[in-house]
Parts: C-alpha cells; sequence; structure tokens
C-alpha cells in the first residue's frame, strides 16, 4: 500500500511539473515573464537576508542590532536604507527557472553605518559606540555574503526593507497578480496548509509582542521593563497585541514553510498599555506621557511582524512520498530554558538584570540545540555551518529572533523561556545545499 501511494504522489507531482514545463515551452513570451519574476524574486530574497543577518548581528552580550533598531523609526529607516543601497550581483539561471543573486558588504562598512546612525538618531544608553566597533570580534569575518532565490511567482517574500519593491525588477507589463499554491503543497492537501498558516499566524503574534517589548519608554526602560515589574502586567501582556490582523502570507517552493505577516495599530498597543499602566503599575519610573511618547520615535501607524509555520507531522510523509526530502524535526519547536539571580532581586532593577541574564542562557542552550540538529546520517548543523562559512551568520541572524516568554521568578531566581520554528533554520539551510548542489 505504501508503496502504491509512493507512486500516486509521485506521479501526480511529476504530471504537475511536467505541464508547467511545457506550457513555459510552448509560449516563448511566458517563458521571458518567468525569468522576470524569477529575477525578482531572487533581489527581494537578497535584499531580505541581508537586512536579516544584519538585524542579527549582536552588539553586546544581550543587545542585537534588531534591538538597536526598535528604539526608533528613525534608526530603522536608517538601517533599511543601508541594506538597500547595497548592489547585488547579475542573476543566474537554471533549467528549472529559478534565479539566483548574490549580495554581499563588509562588515566594516555596517560598523561605520551603525556608528553614525548611533550618534545622530540614538536616545538611549545601553549601547555605545564602542559597544558597535567590537562588532568585528564578534562577527569575525570580513564580509557578509547572501544569495537570495526565486522561482516565477509574483507575490514577494514578507519582511523585507523598506523601500526595496521600488528598485527591484517591476513585474512583467500587464502581468495578473495570482495566489499560486506551489506543487510541494499540492502533495498534503489544504487542511494542512490551513494548519500550517494558523501556526504562522500565531508565531507572528509572538514576535509581535516581543517588538513591541523592545520599544523605549525611558532613556533606561523599556516596554519589557515595564512588564517585568509587576506580575498583573506579565499575565496581561499577552493582551497588548489583540486585534492583529493577517496583511499577507507566503507559501515557500521547496520547503513545506509558509510566512504569515500580522499587523496591529499603533494606536491600539499604546490603548492596551496605557490600561496596564493605570491599572496595575505600582512604581514611579514610567509615566503615561513615557507612553504617549513612543509614538515620537515610531512614525508609523502599524507595527509588523511574521511568523513561520509547517504542517504537522503526519502530513509531512505524503510530501516525502512526493519526492521532498525534509527532516523529522522541521515540524518542531525549539525551546529552551535559562536561568539566573541577581544579588539585589528584591529590588526592581536587580530582577530586570536577573531576567537578561536568564534570557542570555535560555539563548545559548537554544544554540547548541540548533548546531546539534541532524541534517543526515553523518551531518549536523553545525558541521554544515562550518564547511560553509557564508551562511554562518544567516543561522545565528535566525536564532537571535527566537522569542523570549515572561520571566516568573521563583525565590531568588529569574527563569524564562525561548521558542523558535525549527522550520526556520531548516529553510537557511535547505536553500544553502540547494544552491551548492546546482552550482556543484
Amino acid at each position: 500500500m505504501l508503496l502504491n501511494q509512493r507512486f500516486t504522489w509521485g506521479a501526480v507531482a511529476i504530471a504537475m511539473l511536467g505541464v508547467t514545463a511545457t506550457a513555459v515551452a510552448r509560449d516563448p513570451a511566458s517563458a521571458a515573464q518567468n525569468k522576470l519574476l524569477a529575477k525578482r524574486a531572487a533581489e527581494a530574497d537578497c535584499y531580505r537576508k541581508l537586512a536579516e543577518t544584519v538585524y542579527g548581528v549582536k552588539i553586546t552580550s544581550d543587545t542585537y542590532v534588531r534591538d538597536f533598531v526598535a528604539e526608533s523609526d528613525d534608526i530603522r529607516t536608517g538601517i533599511d536604507t543601508f541594506v538597500k543601497g547595497i548592489r547585488l550581483s547579475s542573476p543566474r539561471y537554471y533549467e528549472d527557472g529559478v534565479a539566483e543573486v548574490d549580495g554581499e558588504v563588509t562588515v566594516a562598512k555596517l560598523i561605520t553605518t551603525l556608528k553614525t546612525i548611533h550618534t545622530k538618531s540614538y536616545k538611549g544608553n545601553r549601547v555605545t559606540t564602542t559597544d558597535i566597533e567590537q562588532i568585528k570580534k564578534r562577527v569575525q569575518k570580513d564580509v557578509i555574503r547572501v544569495t537570495g532565490t526565486g522561482a516565477p511567482r509574483p507575490e514577494l517574500p514578507p519582511n523585507l526593507p523598506e523601500g526595496v519593491e521600488d528598485i527591484i525588477t517591476p513585474l512583467p507589463s500587464g502581468y495578473q497578480t495570482t495566489m499560486r499554491i506551489p506543487a510541494i503543497w499540492r502533495t498534503v492537501g489544504p487542511q494542512a496548509r490551513l494548519m500550517a498558516e494558523r501556526g504562522a499566524e500565531v508565531d507572528a503574534m509572538r514576535k509581535l509582542l516581543e517588538q513591541i517589548q523592545g520599544l523605549r519608554l525611558t532613556s533606561d526602560t523599556l516596554v519589557r521593563d515595564f512588564i517585568t515589574e509587576s506580575d498583573e502586567i506579565r499575565t496581561q501582556a499577552q493582551g497588548i497585541v489583540v486585534g492583529a490582523y493577517r496583511v499577507s502570507k507566503y507559501l515557500h517552493d521547496e520547503d513545506l514553510i509558509v510566512e504569515v505577516t500580522m499587523e496591529v495599530p499603533v494606536s491600539r498597543v499604546l490603548t492596551k498599555i496605557k490600561e496596564l499602566h493605570a491599572e496595575h503599575y505600582r512604581g514611579n519610573k514610567v509615566t503615561t506621557t513615557d507612553i504617549t511618547n513612543i509614538k515620537k520615535t515610531i512614525h508609523r501607524e502599524k507595527i509588523r511582524a511574521t511568523g513561520s509555520g509547517v504542517p504537522k507531522a503526519q502530513f509531512l510523509s505524503r510530501a516525502a512520498s512526493a519526492g521532498y526530502e525534509m527532516p523529522p524535526w522541521m515540524s518542531r519547536t525549539i525551546e529552551a530554558t535559562g536561568q539566573a539571580t541577581d544579588r539585589d532581586m528584591n529590588t526592581a532593577q536587580g530582577k530586570l538584570k536577573a531576567a537578561r541574564a536568564a534570557t542570555i542562557d535560555a539563548m545559548r542552550k537554544l544554540t547548541e540545540q540548533v548546531y546539534g540538529l541532524e541534517i543526515s546520517a553523518n551531518t549536523t548543523v553545525h558541521d554544515f555551518i562550518a564547511a560553509n562559512d557564508d551562511i554562518t551568520t544567516q543561522v545565528d541572524a535566525v536564532i537571535s529572533g527566537a522569542v523570549a516568554g515572561p520571566a516568573n521568578f521563583d525565590g531568588d531566581v529569574a527563569t524564562v523561556r525561548v521558542t523558535m520554528p525549527a522550520a526556520e533554520v531548516w529553510s537557511v539551510v535547505h536553500q544553502q545545499q540547494t544552491i551548492i548542489s546546482r552550482r556543484g
């Protein structure tokens, strides 16, 4: 029975691919359009990877560029402008219609840009220019390199830097945009796809909350610090993202990974934080005026985040029967718990320091788990990265995007749990495997 099922799904996939290939071959105009679409998607993917990698660069032991960017829209715009200014290579095309584009930037140029933005726009005190200069020691390479890939499809991946859509290859003239279901998703059926989309929505909501927690209230206080000060506020913090709604989704072509982008109005976020402040806050470091002033640093009307989702394990066997190989851990959520204490745990400041230390401990454990994931019988993610140095910063950037849960305090110990979808790691590794295979 298993043999028959494998034959059936394989035949369906081959038939679909055959129809597509025949249609493209018979229509030169369609082939030219597909080439433009593939180039456009590869350029967008390259810029997104460049931004993700830059955002994942560590500035201090517990601060990444993504945290620095969350300080204000002026900083975000400066980083996005820097990424958008990176020149890309000419595209390479393959027989299956896929295009590849390379992008690279020196670490020295990144450091210079960050220092300029810091001097011009930074209002906090957690990041100094000396910290930024130390990035060279943390990254341990001279150049950040990424490769973007794209198949012929009109919709672009989410999380593109601001302004990128205006500079990448435009859609072919007269092209009608429609949502396309990639062949790999047809093998698992609509139920699996809808479940994966729901999982991506939940992940996006967690990331929305994490992004909001990184917003600055005062020169030395973030929303995260405000939430940590009260058990009642921590319990009700999830309500900050109530009312978020979906704005886009993106189905990967070669993996059973769907990305959903969720958005929440800034006005709704501020209203909820003010409600929590009025009902439960007992300190004196944060005022309602501080909360209102958040709007001055984030000039956007909406806050946006993208989450990833995959079908449940029972659906992956269908894709495997159709010839798509994926590791069993792809559908997992990787999580790790960190603990720490501080000599001043009886004060609010001591609790915050302990919570940050616990988060660092959890991230270290999470990194160990990710690096230990098996890609094949004899190869782990760590082995693969060691043999392909260019993706080290990409994998580290994905890890840095893990979501930290609220800190729990039990006596003198703070506990923090961090989570991330394993699919995000697989997306980076599998795409690099495919690139290496094509070049080889």
